[in-house]
């Protein structure tokens, strides 16, 4: 296993258009690349100094998919200063030379994933279905109904999932230690920058209830269109409590929107959101590493079905491998616990094109 996983090949020149790429993975699949491979990976390593290297690694679940959440440059550091590992062209190419339909480049701290869409469909591929994702934090100027507008504006019209607090939401706080001055100079460092009086986060409810500017933003997201596109926005919940990603849900499907909960975990209120018909996200990073963490993931598929479930990677940081080998291990690892094709084929690839308004294959 640690020869295999050691070994790293491509299916031909990155740079290819994504029919080729397509007709490529279906090639290695119809060869028997990913059936026949064990799936156990409890000998992966990543060097976060180094980053991971591309394994090469195909599966069924990956022609077609669609990856929601992806983190790439150009972009920040993350939590705990994780780097980024791949730019969002080589990203773009890797995913395409496995048969990927596309991915949305998420960003925490600013607006340019839609602009890193825009030149991936101009300089890489123009059919690669690539979308921007943003999160309303302190950087974003929070609740902002003026950031949405302008994110939407970019040209192209690519920016597509306008999420709520990340960084800066509520759960950001609430971990022992976390406003502590050695903690938020590792994870929120603008923290202490900012001026004594500022709130340790960004509120969206109060109550129980959403705060009256959340709803209004809400009520902007569901009526404003993307320039030259014309597309309609998805609304993601973001790093909220079990509460408020409940009523952020409500509150959009209430307004027509497309929601998606942001890797909730296993919370109660995930059956009432799949009856509302928003989506949740299961990050495949939290799936690949471990058998205990596949085998909670695949218990979650069966107990809230894959109808209302989402496969992304929360992948693209030096400190987990590439996200189309994230993918490729999720998909194995959730196989090996029951999880059928075509359950995998509904969170990897039809789910994602609902979500993000697109035709189904």
């Amino acid at each position: 296993m640690r020869n295999f996983m050691q070994k790293s090949r491509t299916s031909g020149p990155l740079g290819r258009v994504a029919f080729t790429g397509l007709l490529c993975a279906i090639l290695g699949l119809t060869l028997g690349t990913s059936r026949g491979q064990n799936s156990n990976t409890d000998n992966w390593t990543v060097d976060p100094a180094r980053g991971p290297v591309d394994f090469g690694l195909t599966d069924p679940s990956l022609v077609g998919a669609i990856d929601v959440h992806l983190h790439v440059d150009p972009d920040s550091s993350g939590t705990g200063g994780t780097i980024r590992a791949v730019d969002v062209f080589d990203a773009a190419k890797i995913a395409m030379a496995r048969g990927m339909r596309g991915f949305v480049f998420k960003t925490h701290q600013d607006t340019g994933s839609a602009s890193g869409a825009y030149m991936v469909r101009k300089h890489v591929s123009p059919t690669f279905e690539i979308f921007g994702r943003m999160a309303s934090n302190y950087a974003t100027g929070g609740i902002n109904v003026a950031t949405l507008e302008h994110f939407t504006q970019i040209k192209g019209g690519w920016g597509r999932i306008f999420e709520m607090p990340t960084r800066d939401s509520i759960t950001a706080t609430t971990r022992p230690g976390s406003m502590d001055r050695e903690n938020l100079a590792r994870a929120r460092p603008w923290m202490l920058m900012m001026p004594p009086e500022t709130p340790p986060y960004i509120a969206v409810s109060k109550n129980g209830e959403l705060l009256p500017e959340v709803k209004h933003l809400i009520g902007i997201l569901a009526k404003i269109r993307t320039i030259d596109t014309h597309g309609r926005m998805v609304l993601a919940t973001g790093h909220a409590t079990p509460e408020e990603h409940l009523l952020l849900t409500r509150e959009g499907r209430s307004q027509g929107l497309n929601v998606l909960l942001t890797h909730p975990g296993d919370i109660p209120q995930l059956a009432e959101a799949g009856r509302l018909g928003a989506f949740a996200e299961i990050t495949a990073s939290n799936v690949y590493k471990t058998d205990a963490q596949a085998a909670a993931a695949a218990a979650l598929v069966k107990k809230v079905g894959a109808e209302h479930l989402i496969v992304s990677t929360d992948c693209g940081q030096t400190s987990n491998v590439y996200p189309t080998d994230c993918l490729a291990l999720a998909a194995r690892r959730l196989r090996d616990h029951g999880v059928t094709q075509r359950e995998l084929d509904l969170m990897y690839k039809t789910n994602p094109a609902k979500l993000l308004g697109l035709p189904l294959l």
